[in-house]
């Protein structure tokens, strides 16, 4: 979080923070999944899926500023969508801002398109994003928490 601008921090946390709150960071820990993509020993990039029962299963993902436009954000997406179907989950939905129209292009992209996203504003002035996945039928026992690592070349 320290190598990433106020931009990119805002846009993934919709909040301007210098550096995450103790708190945050528990709550963040607590979370149902989240992939790391690592450059060296660095982390570059990661994502977030977060379950609550009776709601979609939420996704983030936050790329270091050096490393956006090159894949990043793209591979961490791809593979935790891989990781929410083999859970047998059916849906997912990311709150974006109008403006992260990275963040929107590359939804649309993902998987060559096939998961026509929806894009809904909502009152608060957010935009909901839901993707319609194809669970596996091959159910892996979910973990309360777990930590996957990409390793980026």
């Amino acid at each position: 979080h320290r190598r990433c601008s106020l931009d990119t921090v805002f846009r993934r946390y919709l909040t301007a923070m210098p550096q995450l709150s103790p708190s945050l960071q528990r709550q963040l820990l607590d979370l149902h999944l989240t992939v790391v993509a690592e450059h060296g020993h660095e982390i570059v990039g990661l994502a977030h899926l977060a379950v609550t029962a009776d709601e979609p299963a939420e996704f983030a993902v936050m790329v270091e500023d050096s490393w956006q436009r090159r894949g990043v954000g793209r591979a961490l997406t791809d593979d935790m969508l891989r990781r929410a179907e083999r859970e047998g989950r059916t849906e997912v939905v990311a709150c974006t801002l109008p403006s992260s129209t990275a963040v929107h292009a590359l939804v649309r992209r993902i998987r060559g398109g096939r998961l026509a996203p929806e894009f809904r504003r909502c009152d608060d002035g957010l935009v909901r994003v839901t993707m319609t996945l194809s669970p596996s039928g091959l159910r892996v026992p979910a973990a309360s928490t777990s930590v996957a690592t990409a390793l980026i070349a």
